[in-house]
């Protein structure tokens, strides 16, 4: 079933960074800093658009030597799994990397040196919809391990170009569904005491229900899609919720992506309806849907109810708990947490902030959503702007952080459960502002 929706943008900053986030563990290293990791340029067919990339070199003792810096444009490719790949042959129809050019390509940057690059976007004037690149990164000269394999420090920037020449419609369709039953019969017992934790989760994971569905875009605009499946019963009453979850949920245009979903708790006998379906962050919300059936045998759902044990703890772990800052009017600074999904089942979460006590609006969130798999992980960043006017005292928010994970829907509501994360920013009597720039 083909989506038609008005959407305007690229499909939301959380949802590039989502797509292109990566390799950042050779940045530290390297001591060189690469800013922003993606871009959203808006040209015109036939005109020129420009963006810039700051690269700094954050090490600054005296053992530092000057880092060498060789900026390329390359192609990229995202799998249906998710994967990135960069080079010459993920060149595609959509490809924008012979559109940007840099004024230099080579140089070195000191100690403690900051260097702002911009580069020229020109689009053809038959271009329509979204095209994107990779900047790569390349950070000092390559080296040979401790194994003689070749090393190369880098990183990239992703840049994804919206030629506009009219409003978008976005179309995806479902192309392709997969149902993976529980499985008793792996090897292993629940029971047995010398088994590891690892062991343990591993043998539980078989023991749940799998849902995988995969989306393709076929317009000319990037899809930022959520995903869900319900489970009915013949007569079409909902039973049982599950949020579909993907390394990156951002589908650029002629790209499938797998979404994966899985619920622990077991389902009785009978015959199912399974409905798939997709939304995104656009206007009208219109969903893209596949229904399959679904047959839960006398013998399996025995021997899943037996098997399946309610666990009473949470859900979600978050590290830290709660935010305390003490900042001085005029300051702005990010703090951050990460969300840990200890559950068996896949999840999918909004969160907000709620001014409690405060009627300061100084706290906004980089990320509002997200789903989390088994086991997942993800990272929320709080960024907190006190005015220059800001009195001495206490403010107190809360980030509120409403889940919704894989289970039974009972009489029709779904598994939401509220979390909250208290904030608080300390004014001291004696802070002295600070101006921002």
């Amino acid at each position: 079933m083909k989506r038609n929706s008005s959407t305007h943008g690229f499909g939301g900053m959380a949802g590039l960074a989502a797509l292109f986030f990566f390799i950042l563990q050779n940045i530290s290293f390297a001591g060189v800093a690469v800013s922003p990791l993606q871009q959203v340029v808006d040209v015109k067919p036939g005109k020129k658009a420009t963006f810039s990339i700051t690269l700094t070199n954050n090490k600054r003792n005296s053992q530092t030597s000057p880092c060498p810096i060789k900026m390329e444009v390359l192609d990229f490719a995202v799998s249906d799994t998710g994967q990135l790949s960069f080079g010459q042959e993920y060149k595609n129809s959509r490809s924008a990397a012979e559109w940007i050019k840099f004024p230099e390509n080579e140089f070195v940057l000191a100690p403690g040196e900051s260097k702002e690059m911009t580069a020229t976007v020109t689009a053809p004037i038959d271009a329509d919809g979204d095209y994107w690149a990779a900047v790569m990164v390349n950070l000092g000269e390559s080296k040979k391990g401790e194994k003689g394999v070749q090393v190369n420090l880098r990183t990239a920037s992703g840049v994804f170009i919206r030629v506009s020449r009219r409003s978008y419609t976005e179309r995806g369709s479902v192309v392709d569904t997969n149902i993976v039953m529980p499985d008793f019969n792996a090897a292993g017992d629940s029971s047995k005491k010398d088994m590891s934790e690892q062991e343990l989760y591993e043998l539980k994971q078989k023991q749940t229900l799998k849902v995988e569905a995969k989306l393709k875009n076929d317009g000319l605009i990037a899809i930022l899609a959520r995903g869900k499946a319900s489970v009915y019963t013949d007569d079409w009453r909902r039973v049982a919720t599950i949020p579909l979850h993907a390394s990156r949920r951002q589908v650029l245009p002629g790209d499938s992506r797998w979404f994966t979903g899985v619920m622990a708790q077991p389902l009785p006998a009978g015959k199912y309806n399974l409905r798939v379906f997709f939304a995104s962050d656009s206007t009208y919300k219109r969903k893209m849907t596949k229904d399959v059936e679904l047959l839960i045998c006398e013998n399996l759902a025995k021997v899943w109810a037996k098997n399946f044990v309610s666990n009473d703890a949470p859900s979600l772990k978050f590290e830290p708990q709660q935010i305390e800052l003490k900042l001085n009017p005029g300051r702005t600074t990010a703090s951050t947490f990460q969300v840990a999904n200890q559950s068996l089942s896949t999840i999918v979460a909004d969160c907000r902030i709620e001014n409690g006590g405060s009627n300061n609006n100084w706290l906004e969130l980089r990320t509002t959503d997200f789903t989390l798999a088994p086991n997942g992980q993800h990272s929320i960043t709080c960024i907190a702007k006190v005015p220059s006017d800001a009195k001495p005292g206490k403010y107190e928010w809360n980030i509120l952080v409403e889940m919704e994970q894989s289970g039974l829907a009972g009489q029709g509501r779904n598994n939401v459960k509220p979390y909250k994360i208290p904030v608080s920013v300390m004014i001291d009597e004696n802070a002295r502002v600070i101006k921002n720039k």
